[in-house]
């Protein structure tokens, strides 16, 4: 069976209509934003600063960092009827900070986030590769993040 010209002519029509381009991957847009966030409901009150810079370098590397804080003001139902009970205040910061870098097709990301209160510290790390391929029409996604808790009583002391 010979190739006759209106498979010809199809082959090249669909060839020419499929994308050709080889699009590398791009770094996310850097930004600087400052926020205040609040909430009140409920007998709870929260609210605090967030603070985030990223800043990218030679087209592969992207650095950020963030700074978030909560102030918690809250009480229990029984706080709110009971004249006299105390309320329950706590804050919590985190600061958090990734580096990006780019390789053609291939995006790695490297974390670290710190977040601590009056009686719990965490910390996680975590790891992310992203590569597309088939003309970006595919993209393949994996990541690794382990955490590190240290949860203590509210005065200081390990919880044993």
């Amino acid at each position: 069976m010979g190739v006759t010209r209106t498979r010809l002519f199809g082959a090249l029509v669909a060839c020419a209509l499929l994308p050709v381009t080889v699009l590398s991957a791009v770094l996310p847009e850097e930004r600087s934003d400052v926020m205040y966030h609040r909430y009140q409901g409920g007998g709870m009150e929260i609210d605090g600063p967030s603070v985030l810079v990223r800043k990218n370098f030679a087209d592969k590397v992207s650095v950020s960092a963030n700074y978030y804080v909560d102030n918690v003001s809250s009480a229990s139902i029984d706080v709110i009827t009971i004249k006299g009970a105390s309320t329950y205040k706590e804050k919590r910061t985190e600061k958090s900070g990734d580096i990006t870098y780019i390789e053609d097709d291939t995006v790695f990301n490297f974390g670290i986030t710190d977040s601590k209160e009056n009686d719990y510290d965490a910390r996680s790390y975590r790891f992310d590769l992203s590569h597309t391929f088939f003309g970006d029409m595919t993209t393949v996604n994996a990541g690794f993040s382990i955490g590190d808790d240290d949860i203590t009583r509210a005065d200081g002391n390990n919880i044993d």
